[in-house]
């Protein structure tokens, strides 16, 4: 039997973790598609934009679903990182994908509002 060590372990953890964000994100986007196509099929005209909004609404929750889980998996990823310069690229890739997750929640914030 093979033992696993405990940078085994991490590197495991960290690329499930990644794999689940970008499932949520595959699953949000797909999700998306299949509604824009029923509100084409549908053709009400007047409710079109409410339900694009919606659908935008509904896929920028997953996108930031998804995002938090890479986020989560590249901050488990640094205690795995063997030097400063790894960590660093680590640190600049949460900090471009924490901008990200906020604007898309400025625009989510923003989209519910419209909605409400």
């Amino acid at each position: 039997m093979m033992s696993l060590d405990l940078h085994t372990l991490q590197l495991f953890i960290q690329h499930a973790i990644s794999f689940a964000g970008i499932l949520v994100i595959l699953c949000g986007i797909l999700l998306a598609i299949g509604q824009y196509i029923h509100s084409l099929i549908s053709n009400k005209q007047p409710k079109q934009a409410v339900q694009i909004n919606a659908i935008r609404l509904n896929l920028g929750r997953n996108l930031l679903l998804g995002l938090e889980f890479i986020i989560a998996a590249d901050l488990i990823g640094t205690t795995t990182a063997p030097d400063y310069y790894s960590v660093g690229i680590v640190a600049c890739i949460v900090v471009i994908r924490t901008a990200l997750s906020f604007t898309i929640n400025r625009e989510i914030a923003t989209l519910s509002k419209e909605k409400a």
